[in-house]
């Protein structure tokens, strides 16, 4: 398979695993369970099955150096407690459809951060769907005499949260593939090792742990989804996608989630989206597909025709 195409697949891939997160995210939030709870749950289940895994058939993804080490660090507060945190929390302030409008602003900050981190500038069709992404926001978020009146702040400030987070370990994943320098493996374990551990230091001295106990299976059930679904299919798709593409291009293409979470809150919960956030996604769609155009195209659209050699 041509390496674009396989890029995006993966990508796109990303965004229907991600998209399972949103409507089983919003059930669990409407039950009033803590969110940090049910982050460090998730995560939990990840290193341990994946930690299990690996301990098993390939140990030598978990001999790594402290340099690397410092390097995980940072992905794992970029992805755990800032990217599952901070979207989580939106989702109890948020409808699913709302929650993931936001959360789709991160192209544009990747597209921006590429510039600067990794050194790839965008392609047209790339800036004219990061651009049509910000119009769908606003179409799907503050367009019309009602739309800033049903939006909360703090739902709104969470989801940047979780946008700071995911444009972060975009570029950081980016870079790091492009250098060859890390395992995907050991990139998805050990940012689930230190996310978790910090996630576990702020809920002790915070919280507590009283609330786990009352959890149901179906509770154990739905997180167990998004551990499995939503954290190592997922990762495991996006991380090998930033070998053939871009931060930007994947960051576009995980737009799909949008249209997978707002499909799954409808079955799931009867969350149906109002016609505004409809018209939002219908643009988000078409950013979809500009962003699908590969690089190559574009090359040497315009330069001059090649001189004839009279000779």
């Amino acid at each position: 398979m041509d390496r674009h195409f396989l890029g995006i697949s993966l990508a796109l891939m990303t965004g229907v695993s991600w998209g399972t997160v949103s409507p089983i995210g919003r059930i669990l939030a409407l039950q009033g369970i803590n969110m940090v709870t049910v982050t460090v749950l998730r995560t939990f289940l990840v290193v341990a099955g994946f930690g299990l895994y690996l301990a098993l058939r390939s140990p030598q993804y978990l001999r790594t150096s402290l340099k690397e080490q410092e390097i995980f660090l940072i992905y794992g507060i970029l992805s755990v407690v800032f990217t599952y945190t901070g979207f989580l929390f939106s989702l109890k302030y948020l409808t699913v459809s709302a929650a993931l409008i936001i959360h789709y602003t991160f192209p544009m900050v990747t597209l921006l951060g590429g510039l600067l981190i990794t050194k790839e500038p965008p392609t047209p069709a790339q800036v004219l769907s990061a651009l049509l992404i910000l119009v769908g926001v606003w179409v799907g978020m503050f367009s019309g005499k009602e739309g800033t009146q049903e939006i909360s702040l703090p739902g709104i400030l969470w989801g940047l949260v979780a946008v700071l987070g995911l444009s972060g370990q975009s570029l950081l994943g980016r870079e790091t593939s492009k250098k060859g320098e890390l395992s995907r493996n050991s990139i998805i374990f050990y940012s689930h090792v230190w996310g978790g551990l910090c996630l576990i230091i702020i809920k002790t001295f915070t919280a507590g742990w009283a609330d786990v106990s009352p959890l149901s299976l179906v509770n154990w059930g739905y997180i167990a989804i998004i551990s499995c679904v939503g954290s190592l299919l997922a990762y495991a798709a996006f991380y090998t996608a930033l070998k053939y593409i871009s931060a930007t291009a994947a960051s576009l293409m995980c737009t799909v989630e949008i249209i997978t979470g707002i499909t799954l809150a409808a079955l799931m919960s009867a969350e149906f989206p109002t016609l505004r956030e409809m018209a939002g996604c219908t643009i988000i769609i078409l950013a979809i597909v500009l962003a699908a155009i590969p690089p190559r195209v574009f090359k040497g659209r315009f330069k001059g025709a090649p001189r004839q050699n009279n000779a």
